[in-house]
């Protein structure tokens, strides 16, 4: 490593240069300066890592020389020697990127642990470098993952990286932009993949292509980071809000060919060292879909930091548990579109909290009606498998939804007139109608002779107890073809039904439609919206 000293007074040229053991702090070559001139030429001549120079020189004084460095070397480290009347001029220089400064008379002991920390920072900083040429060679699959991951900080490898990947060189200010497909794309990858084409074509067929990137970070997100160009706040308000009716145009677009949107958070400005936090912001601006619902594009501002916690609420409301134990259904339903009514209004929880609350509610539900039948707690234990499995993607209405839900159909079922023998009935059919099921059976399970029961079956359910097993084996085959990947002759017999044709004949009859369309029109829903 080399290093310059620049100084019109030749004793503390001389004392700096002979006064410290050189070798040992690992400097192997010191050149010296007797004005800003000289330096100036030397610098060109030996390009040292690191200057020590005075700011007052003849010819040139030690500002212009730090310029003069900056320009032609700009990761030189240069320390500045200063009178202690030499304030401004200090300021000066530091806003110049000197590194630091040693005011005189000059104390070796002092000098000494500078140029250490700076040697180290220097030696920092080609471990950065080799480590980012590294990461360049193995990690470029992976580059936008371990950005958004916090896995990458170091502000080189950010800028490195997005020049080289993207050549998009981030200087300066930029928004972060943090958008997700509405809806669940799990199953439909394709259909997403011509999404995402129209998207990127979308971004660089447009005005501000030139200025921004767009980096997919999964199948069903991506972000884009936009250069500011200033620092004036008005600017960057009107500027978010000039891209947030850009995104809004590109949503109609979506929706005029595909029928789908996208949500989107957008942050404040900041610089790529403060990418965490810009893109922290972004993604609370995002989460706001919870409360918009889709389409929802929000520029973040502080009110929109979610909480965590908690949600009391229902749990712990006396009359709303006094109401579930009576099975008085109306107020409950009333009750329930009241409280998510107030966590819309509010705004206040994350979207695990939302899902946590969520299941809480339906668990509360499920313990505290009282005789609800086993096969309705078998769906209200799948509602919540389906809440916890797909919080993600659901917002405050679709959580709303199905309490709702939940509620009404403990209404409808337990408001049926059933004797109790019915009733029975009823819990052993829905616990056993994937079996070979018969009329003997349930009649022997209930006490009553099988003529009999079928007559009481008919008078009480309105149907026969032929259609009502089979109705209850359509609506299952329907739920799985809709929410698995099984194929419809495994689901055929998974609901109770051993020949596959006569199967699709009696689902047709029942459906107006054969179980394949039914996956056709499933599958094509996912990519158009329908």
């Amino acid at each position: 490593m080399k290093l310059m000293i620049a100084d019109d007074d030749e004793q503390i040229r001389s004392g700096i240069e002979q006064g410290i053991d050189w070798s040992a702090l690992d400097i192997k070559q010191v050149i010296t300066a007797s004005n800003g001139l000289e330096a100036v030429q030397l610098f060109t001549e030996f390009l040292p890592e690191i200057v020590i120079t005075d700011i007052r020189m003849p010819g040139m004084d030690g500002l212009e020389l730090l310029r003069k460095i900056k320009e032609k070397k700009p990761q030189t480290r240069v320390i500045i020697l200063s009178g202690y009347n030499d304030f401004d001029y200090l300021k000066k220089a530091i806003q110049l990127g000197a590194v630091d400064y040693e005011m005189k008379p000059i104390r070796a002991r002092n000098l000494i642990a500078l140029i250490k920390n700076v040697k180290e920072e220097i030696i920092r900083q080609r471990v950065t470098e080799q480590e980012f040429y590294k990461y360049l060679d193995s990690y470029k699959t992976t580059f936008v993952e371990e950005l958004i991951s916090g896995k990458i900080s170091d502000q080189l490898i950010v800028l490195q990286g997005l020049q080289q990947y993207y050549n998009f060189h981030a200087t300066g200010l930029i928004l972060c932009i943090s958008a997700q497909m509405d809806g669940d794309w799990r199953k439909n990858q394709d259909g997403l993949k011509s999404v995402a084409d129209t998207i990127n074509h979308l971004f660089a067929t447009s005005d501000v292509a030139s200025r921004g990137v767009i980096l997919w970070s999964k199948e069903d997100k991506f972000l884009l980071l936009m250069r500011t160009e200033t620092q004036s706040y008005l600017y960057n308000v009107q500027f978010a809000n000039e891209m947030t009716k850009r995104l809004r145009v590109w949503n109609r677009e979506l929706n005029a060919i595909y029928r789908i949107s996208f949500s989107a958070g957008i942050s404040s400005p900041g610089s790529v060292s403060e990418f965490s936090k810009i893109y922290h912001e972004a993604n609370q601006a995002l989460c706001m879909r919870l409360y918009e619902g889709s389409n929802s594009i929000k520029v973040y501002d502080r009110f929109m930091e979610l909480k965590s916690s908690m949600i009391i609420g229902l749990l712990e409301n006396i009359d709303f548990i006094l109401k579930l134990s009576q099975g008085d259904f109306a107020t409950i339903v009333m009750l329930v579109n009241s409280e998510y009514d107030r966590l819309k209004k509010e705004r206040n929880y994350s979207r695990k909290s939302v899902s946590a609350y969520s299941r809480k509610l339906l668990q509360l539900i499920m313990v505290t009606v009282s005789n609800i039948p086993v096969d309705m707690i078998y769906d209200i234990q799948g509602q919540i498998e389906f809440i916890e499995g797909n919080e993600e993607i659901l917002v405050i209405d679709e959580f709303r939804n199905i309490a709702v839900q939940v509620v009404e159909e403990i209404g409808k079922r337990l408001s049926k007139d059933l004797s109790p023998a019915m009733n029975r009935a009823d819990e052993f059919i829905r616990k056993n109608y994937t079996c070979d099921l018969t009329v003997g059976m349930v009649a022997e399970h209930v006490g009553k002779t099988p003529n009999y029961f079928s007559h009481l079956f008919k008078r009480e359910f309105g149907i026969s107890f032929k259609e009502y097993v089979t109705r209850l084996r359509i609506d299952k085959a329907k739920e799985l073809i809709l929410n698995t990947n099984e194929l419809i002759y495994e689901i055929s017999e998974k609901v109770g039904f051993c020949d596959y044709t006569y199967f699709t004949q009696v689902f047709k009859k029942m459906e107006g439609f054969s179980p394949a369309e039914l996956r056709k029109r499933s599958s094509e829903n996912v990519v158009i919206g329908e």
